[in-house]
């Protein structure tokens, strides 16, 4: 009868120490990391607690990003960066990558695949904000076709602050394209505005100054960072949409002189879209003094809303917001579409 007592004791033992044994005896494959609890940020991608500060220039107007492992990105970026006189700041992993080739590609591998599964490696790179730049010039090497992992990363953490951002592109490769770098990027900041892009490869990087002047001049920005005078006494504003070139005169007011002071660096690219069938809108990027108050609009009217929306007006509308400037010529619905190429999405680019 004892015998027959000490079995289900027996029993008990031998599935409690079951149920005790160690969970990681089964440890998950490195092609099949472990997905994150909150979908397209990694469990393993958190800022640093303390922003980076960038590596100030005399034009505070532009910000270079740069990641480099072999150092021929970071050559790209401080031409740039000398070129433009700009604040400069490095995307750094978390952990070092090997000086040993072959392991540095393993690695990189590993990360590109993980990335794909939803986690980001740690990068110890973050900035607080970008609002005091006009564009933000994004470089990295290209790894097995991909953007770099740590820029991956950075884009994915900061994709929320660079909403409306011009994001200028350049990538350095042995042999590698760049278009599937710049998809990479297009999804991980959707709601920036990307410009033309610069690519350097082992042919062409002995020629870089000379590639990378023809591409600043390109997208049309310089290192003055003073207020050009001629440029901020001038009422005309200059739109380009498509291969149409078009003049506004504008208002004196303190929003409109803080949009000479932007555009006297450079020329601003921005996305619109119709809104209300009456209405182009998309984002400055940056933010403009307001002078609000109730105006009813019409075709051809330049409109600034929230301080940080540029409206385009191809009908009448009345609302509470700051007159920037009226289209030149322009009095009928049917004008003003023409010069816009008609309803849809387009580009604009401001100039003075």
């Amino acid at each position: 009868m004892k015998k027959i007592l000490l079995i289900p004791f027996l029993l008990f033992a031998v599935l409690s120490m079951a149920a005790c044994s160690d969970p990681n005896e089964e440890p998950l494959t490195p092609d099949q990391p472990e997905q994150p609890e909150n979908p397209g940020g990694g469990g393993n991608d958190e800022a640093p607690s303390e922003p980076t500060d960038p590596t100030p220039g005399g034009n505070g107007r532009y910000l270079v990003l740069f990641a480099s492992r072999s150092g021929n990105t970071e050559r790209m970026a401080n031409e740039i960066r000398t070129q433009l006189d700009c604040d400069i700041l490095e995307v750094e992993p978390q952990t070092p990558y090997d000086e040993d080739y072959n392991s540095m590609l393993s690695r990189a591998q590993e990360e590109l695949a993980a990335i794909r599964q939803g986690n980001y490696p740690p990068v110890k790179t973050s900035v607080e904000n970008f609002e005091d730049y006009d564009m933000v010039f994004v470089g990295y090497p290209i790894w097995h076709g991909s953007m770099a992992t740590p820029m991956q990363t950075f884009l994915h953490n900061h994709a929320e602050k660079l909403s409306g951002k011009q994001i200028a592109l350049f990538a350095s490769s042995g042999s590698s394209g760049i278009s599937t770098s710049v998809s990479e990027a297009r999804a991980l900041c959707p709601d920036a505005e990307f410009t033309e892009t610069l690519h350097l490869t082992r042919n062409t990087l002995e020629q870089m100054e000379s590639h990378i002047t023809s591409w600043l001049e390109q997208l049309n920005v310089n290192s003055n960072n003073n207020n050009n005078e001629g440029n901020m006494q001038t009422n005309t504003l200059k739109l380009t949409v498509g291969d149409k070139t078009f003049t506004a005169t504008l208002v004196e007011n303190s929003s409109t002189k803080a949009l000479k002071e932007h555009l006297a660096q450079g020329s601003l690219s921005i996305r619109m879209s119709d809104y209300g069938d009456m209405e182009k809108v998309g984002s400055f990027g940056f933010s403009l003094p307001r002078n609000d108050q109730q105006i009813t609009t019409g075709p051809g009217d330049r409109i600034l809303y929230q301080g940080n929306s540029f409206v385009m007006y191809y009908d009448t509308n009345s609302w509470n917001f700051t007159r920037l400037g009226k289209v030149d010529g322009i009095t009928t619905r049917s004008e003003m579409l023409d010069l816009l190429g008609g309803e849809g999405d387009i580009t604009v680019t401001l100039s003075i």
